[in-house]
């Protein structure tokens, strides 16, 4: 969920999305165990993309709202799953109030730079005694893919500052963040989580699917701009005739004192 004013903010493809990258939700359930949403309850899912987690949970008797920046994922999503709740709206400048017995996000945080902007409307979404639970990217996350960036960007003329769009916090960060927001962390977990991504053209395809601003930045220069980072990150990525990413997760339980 990123500023849509700023031209190099992320757009998505959905169709590209579920293809490609359905190991978002699938490696979620316990995720959604950990939260364990009783029926009833209203739960607001920041980030939801296509809708699949929001449907699950709503499945279960909770209320849910999915909230996520990109129109093209809510059109989607509401395709998908007209019995849902979804609107499109920045976690960066969530407007709800006390509304939520919880919050719910899945590998989206870490597209919400600025960290304390988000808490604090999480913060704000909750009821007194409500609880966040959310997985997203940490510090390590993808950090060959990164390291790859960096080098063959600026072959291409371009600043690797402009172009990473991600916030990778370590535990004491981001349980900082939550603090100054109002909210004590209960749990706060870091850890690898090796992720495979399918077919010869996976991390072409994930740079494709994360990266599409720069795709398009780059036009006709995105093909060889690909295969660079493909050659660089191979080394370490590429296993056993596949591609697996250096997934790091940062998984936090949160209250909001009563």
């Amino acid at each position: 969920m990123a500023d849509r004013e700023d031209p190099r903010a992320q757009t998505w493809n959905p169709d590209l999305y579920r293809d490609r990258a359905s190991f978002v939700h699938r490696m979620a359930s316990d995720l959604l165990e950990l939260l364990a949403p009783r029926p009833g309850e209203r739960v607001l899912d920041l980030g939801c993309g296509t809708g699949e987690l929001t449907a699950q949970m709503a499945r279960a008797g909770a209320k849910v709202v999915g909230v996520d920046s990109s129109p093209a994922m809510i059109q989607q999503a509401r395709r998908a799953f007209p019995e849902a709740t979804f609107q499109v709206g920045s976690g960066e400048a969530l407007s709800f109030d006390r509304e939520f017995d919880a919050v719910f996000s899945n590998a989206a945080l870490h597209w919400m730079r600025r960290a304390d902007a988000t808490a604090q409307g999480i913060a704000g979404a909750l009821r007194p005694g409500g609880r966040l639970v959310a997985e997203f990217g940490g510090k390590g996350c993808i950090a060959t893919v990164c390291q790859a960036l960096e080098e063959v960007l600026p072959r291409f003329g371009e600043d690797p500052k402009a172009w990473l769009p991600w916030y990778f916090p370590d535990v004491p960060t981001y349980v900082g963040v939550l603090a100054a927001a109002g909210l004590e962390a209960r749990y706060a977990h870091l850890f690898d989580r090796p992720t495979p991504v399918e077919g010869d053209d996976g991390l072409a395809a994930w740079l494709r699917l994360f990266l599409s601003r720069l795709a398009e930045h780059l036009g006709a220069g995105w093909e060889d701009f690909a295969r660079q980072v493909e050659r660089r990150a191979a080394p370490v990525l590429f296993r056993d005739g596949r591609w697996v990413l250096d997934y790091v997760r940062l998984r936090v339980v949160a209250v909001k004192p009563s």
